[in-house]
């Protein structure tokens, strides 16, 4: 069974990653700078961020399976749309499903942080 992240221990730094495309942004299809440039916000996730990342207790990095030669469109789309991180990490590789202790959809992310009243 899942262990579920308890992201009201006071007495440590929560490390929390974000997938970027299909998490922050809408569409997931496709590569390249056009195509990058063109995605539309999450402005529900980008808010849950920007929540986060404005208490000390916790870290944001970015995730991405993009490539470190996408870094300049990925933190220009960042800017544009408010996201605050306090890392980006490129180069994620890609893989069809992640079987990981820690790993959480977005669905089961969104029921913890209303059963830990952060939203």
């Amino acid at each position: 069974m899942a262990r579920t992240p308890d992201l009201t221990d006071l007495n440590r730094v929560q490390e929390i990653f974000f997938d970027m495309d299909g998490v922050l942004t809408n569409e997931i299809q496709g590569y390249g700078e056009e195509i990058y440039r063109a995605r539309t916000p999450k402005k529900v996730m980008i808010s849950l961020i920007n929540y986060l990342y404005a208490d000390p207790r916790y870290r944001i990095t970015i995730y991405t399976a993009r490539h470190k030669e996408d870094k300049i469109i990925t933190e220009e789309w960042l800017k544009k749309y408010g996201v605050h991180y306090h890392k980006l990490i490129l180069g994620k590789p890609h893989y069809d499903l992640l079987i990981d202790d820690k790993a959480s959809g977005l669905d089961s992310f969104i029921s913890l942080m209303l059963k830990c009243k952060r939203l």
